[in-house]
């Protein structure tokens, strides 16, 4: 029962701070709404975890628990890997430009020495 009540504040705390974040315009409506969704999702579990037992029976795993973790896994890995590209995105363009500012730079400095 602890843990539940832990959980429910600490989602709601991060509901509130995802409005925050949306007021001060750090995060869009859309992101603000899929988080919103996600912690009153979380919320809805916390008050009848025995839901999850249903959707699990349904899905083929034995219990709503292991099925909330098997899914939590996969979407971290997912979300991992999605950073993962991105990042190696960033460093490329990163690279890119830097490139073409070193050549730009370098033709600027032999105009100035031939004048």
């Amino acid at each position: 029962m602890l843990f539940q009540i832990l959980l429910i504040l600490f989602a709601a705390f991060a509901i509130i701070r995802t409005f925050k974040q949306y007021r001060e315009q750090k995060v869009s409506v859309y992101w603000s709404f899929v988080w919103s969704l996600f912690w009153l999702v979380v919320i809805f579990v916390a008050i009848s975890p025995q839901t999850t037992d249903i959707l699990a029976e349904k899905l083929g795993v034995e219990r709503g628990a292991d099925l909330l973790v098997y899914t939590a896994v996969v979407i971290l890995a997912y979300a991992t890997y999605r950073i993962l590209m991105r990042i190696e995105k960033q460093n490329a363009d990163i690279t890119s430009m830097t490139r073409k500012v070193a050549i730009l730079e370098a033709k600027k400095k032999e105009q100035d020495v031939s004048q």
